[in-house]
């Protein structure tokens, strides 16, 4: 009973449109909407628009990479979004103000939570909310009851910047609903030895040793094809290949990041580069993102040149070619200025439960779980 979805007519294997919930909060002119994160491809108009405002941009969240993952992705499928709107529903001029990928969750013995979508290919939890209006689309959720959350109120949200913008309206949001708020930075660093002074630049006067050396960024989508394509045959040729974790060993995962990447390229939010030792490439780089953040989503090299660390020398180089732009590397410190420590935001009701509530919720938990049998059917 840990993982009950507790939306009404949300039925395992039914069509997207058909799980849709629709909810009033609180604020008359707000209502909040849950529905199956494939299903928001009907809404990729105003989706788009909230993005182009949100007060933290994660591209994890945005249409153009999360309508892939759902298409492709088996761990996507299941995901739902909480979407918060200003106006009424037969209104073609309201407003999305917020959008929360999630997995609704009842517990038996501790409050109801909204689990924020969290997989190893988002590297950014941050819900998209409205700028001018974050704290509002924040309570408007949080403040739920009925069919979803019927005995209380409870969000977790992972991988979230605990330094960024989002912080101040989920902390106002949680104190005007009596809502504890605990932020969980991440667990300590394992120490990583230090590259030497000039390490990068050690490593790329070694590589060009052996060749020229040159840093070639795609600059258009056919450009941006192809180079993907580099990048995934150099992985499969290397050790992942061999633990059968690569890319392409993997249909799903292959179509989706040709997919995304090509989207992206075409949104200005995909950079890909390569680096070349004599016109042939040995290292490559898939980085996501705009403007000055940007996160590295795959990286790999060609194992006859491992000893030179041509993935180190490459992302140097992008780095001096574009100084100004950060490159983030979930698995390690960022590449360039400080980039913020990623935590979670844990907020639940205030108190523990009392024994009769207790009792209530397991007698709740039991009827959502039975199903009568009809009279006559087969043993």
């Amino acid at each position: 009973m840990n993982q009950i979805m507790a939306l009404k007519g949300a039925v395992t294997g039914s069509p997207p449109s058909a799980a849709r919930v629709a909810m009033p909060s609180r604020a008359a002119s707000i209502s909040v909407e849950i529905r199956p994160l494939p299903a928001c491809a009907e809404i990729r108009g105003a989706w788009s628009d909230l993005a182009s405002r949100a007060l933290e941009p994660n591209l994890f969240f945005e249409p153009d990479f999360a309508l892939p993952a759902a298409q492709h992705l088996i761990a996507f499928r299941d995901a739902f979004a909480v979407l918060v709107w200003d106006g009424p529903d037969d209104d073609p001029g309201r407003r999305l103000l917020g959008l929360i990928p999630c997995f609704p969750r009842n517990r038996l013995f501790a409050p109801d939570q909204l689990i924020g979508f969290s997989n190893g290919r988002v590297f950014n939890g941050a819900p998209l909310l409205d700028a001018d209006r974050a704290q509002e689309a924040i309570a408007a959720v949080l403040g739920l009851r009925g069919r979803w959350m019927p005995h209380g109120r409870g969000c977790v949200l992972r991988r979230i910047d605990l330094d960024g913008p989002l912080i101040g309206p989920v902390l106002r949001a949680a104190k005007q609903l009596g809502l504890a708020a605990t932020l969980q930075p991440p667990g300590a660093a394992l120490p990583l030895t230090p590259e030497p002074a000039g390490g990068a630049e050690n490593r790329r006067a070694a590589l060009s040793r052996q060749g020229r050396l040159a840093l070639v960024e795609a600059g258009s989508r056919i450009d941006a094809r192809d180079a993907v394509e580099f990048v995934l045959a150099m992985q499969a040729s290397g050790p992942h290949g061999r633990a059968g974790t690569a890319v392409l060993q993997d249909t799903r995962e292959a179509a989706f990041l040709r997919t995304v990447t090509r989207t992206l390229t075409r949104a200005r939010q995909c950079r890909i580069g390569l680096l070349t030792l004599d016109s042939r490439p040995v290292a490559g780089a898939i980085v996501l993102g705009r403007a000055r953040r940007g996160w590295l989503y795959l990286a790999a090299h060609d194992e006859s040149y491992a000893p030179f660390a041509p993935e180190t020398v490459l992302l140097a180089m992008m780095r001096q070619a574009a100084p100004a732009r950060l490159i983030l590397d979930p698995a390690l410190p960022a590449i360039g200025p400080a980039a913020g420590r990623f935590g979670e935001i844990r907020l639940a009701p205030q108190g523990a439960l009392r024994p009769r509530d207790l009792a209530s919720r397991a007698r709740d938990a039991l009827a959502r779980g039975f199903r009568p049998r009809r009279a006559g059917a087969a043993g």
